[in-house]
């Protein structure tokens, strides 16, 4: 099977998830990339036939970040189609498109070169586009959802990365007749991070906030539980967090229990001193979105506290478990919830049970059940 995989190059690390896919589909498959960025040597794998490399000059431009806030694509989305039609070879059986909320091109070039070449167009993404419930202004969730109707139109497979959200993309455009659909996980990462159970009282929130995301219930159930643990730290990485809403809660005082840490991508140190991790989903019910960090999260041997709706992926996904306590978005829910994990950190746990979620995150597992679709596709 010969394929032909668009993706973004993005500098929140959906294009490295992209890229591990796509690297391990290459095993089972002749595959062709084209990104707008050359790819670093890190970034590039001999089972590749061909990684093209078609530079978008006008991405600095103001307003081409404009078109791509308001839009996700640009002018310049359909001539770089037609610039990589150029270019590329002739015989593929299927195009997929791997696209996020703030880069649909590979998705409009995806289904301009399948049409050009005769074969099946595919698109995968790991947001539901355009976010729903808030996520995005609504100027900017119109303007989206016309473009996401018009590409999205003529797919013949369409992904996501969970039912919760697929459920949610469907409803986004009318569909080709005998269109396909299917869940495709992110994948985790390859790493395990067991460590020796920490003797400080140490919470840990890792990734953004931003959004729907809202820290002020965590802030004010943290706040609470330094009166039972007066000694206990919050530590949140990689956060560009407003200081108006941390000082907001707490005094001068119990700032310094709260540490803000820079991205990194060796959380490990966090990950060892930690008896808790921490995992907030959006301030909403029936969200689509899972988090992408609770799929590292499940690789440690420590306690995780939830915070999410209700019908959500992460209220699906960790149900039954006893090393997860799950909570509701306020307070008083998190602060019972932090209290009990950290009291059973204290305690051995059964950390096996997360054995089949580890295994349904792995990129063997994953890029198994792509392949599987991919071909049924061309074959159908």
């Amino acid at each position: 099977m010969k394929i032909l995989a668009i993706y973004p190059e993005s500098a929140s690390g959906i294009s490295e998830i992209y890229q591990r896919i796509i690297f391990e589909m290459a095993k089972y498959a002749t595959i062709d990339t084209i990104t707008d960025v050359a790819p670093s040597p890190e970034q590039t794998s001999n089972d590749l036939r061909n990684q093209y490399h078609i530079p978008i000059s006008e991405k600095d431009k103001g307003w081409y970040r404009r078109f791509i806030r308001w839009f996700a694509a640009t002018p310049v989305s359909n001539a770089w189609a037609r610039k990589a039609e150029s270019i590329v070879a002739r015989d593929y059986d299927v195009v997929i498109a791997f696209i996020s909320s703030s880069e649909l091109t590979p998705a409009i070039a995806g289904k301009y070169l399948a049409e050009q070449l005769g074969c099946k167009f595919a698109v995968y993404s790991v947001d539901a586009i355009p976010a729903p419930g808030g996520w995005e202004h609504g100027r900017y969730y119109r303007q989206k959802m016309r473009v996401v109707a018009r590409t999205l139109a003529g797919a013949d497979f369409v992904a996501s990365s969970n039912k919760h959200m697929l459920a949610y993309q469907l409803t986004t455009f009318k569909h080709k007749a005998g269109l396909r659909s299917g869940v495709i996980y992110t994948p985790s990462p390859n790493r395990r991070y067991i460590n020796p159970i920490s003797d400080e009282h140490v919470l840990l929130y890792t990734g953004s906030l931003y959004g729907l995301r809202n820290p002020l219930h965590l802030f004010k159930a943290f706040k609470r539980l330094l009166k039972e643990y007066p000694e206990a730290r919050l530590l949140i990485v990689g956060a560009k967090l407003r200081l108006k809403s941390r000082d907001s809660i707490f005094t001068s005082e119990e700032r310094k229990h709260v540490e803000l840490h820079p991205h990194t991508n060796d959380l490990n140190p966090y990950f060892a001193r930690a008896r808790v991790l921490i995992d907030i989903d959006a301030d909403r019910e029936k969200d689509p979105f899972l988090s992408s960090k609770v799929v590292t999260y499940i690789k440690t041997n420590r306690m995780i506290v939830s915070e999410t709706g209700l019908d959500t992926p992460s209220r699906e996904m960790f149900k039954g478990m006893t090393t997860v306590v799950q909570c509701n978005h306020n307070s008083e829910s998190l602060y019972n919830g932090l209290k009990q994990a950290l009291e059973l950190s204290a305690t051995e746990q059964d950390y096996s049970e997360r054995e089949a979620l580890i295994e349904q995150f792995s990129i063997e597992s994953v890029c198994t059940e792509f392949m599987g679709h991919i071909t049924e596709l061309v074959e159908h």
